[in-house]
């Protein structure tokens, strides 16, 4: 690896947020989910936590791969249990 390519490897895992943590509950379009996830993604989100919506759509379906990989995803079977976990 060059030194270009790992300086810029260090600048980016550098400004990951460790401590800032994303709730979606019930989003129940995936195009919506899958822009959150990436949002979260360039702003160093390393998991978020769903409450997925009743109807039990697939939110998964179309998110890119590349950040189902850095962006770890919660399932939760309400709002109060996120919460309880992320207290934790």
């Amino acid at each position: 690896m060059n030194p270009k390519r790992f300086a810029r490897l260090k600048s980016a895992l550098s400004r990951r947020q460790p401590d800032l943590t994303v709730l979606m509950d019930q989003v129940n379009k995936s195009h919506n989910f899958s822009a959150i996830l990436r949002n979260c993604d360039a702003a160093g989100v390393l998991e978020v936590h769903v409450v997925p919506p009743a109807d039990g759509l697939d939110l998964h379906h179309g998110t890119s791969a590349g950040t189902k990989k850095w962006v770890g995803i919660n399932r939760h079977s309400g709002v109060a249990n996120a919460i309880a976990e992320v207290k934790e």
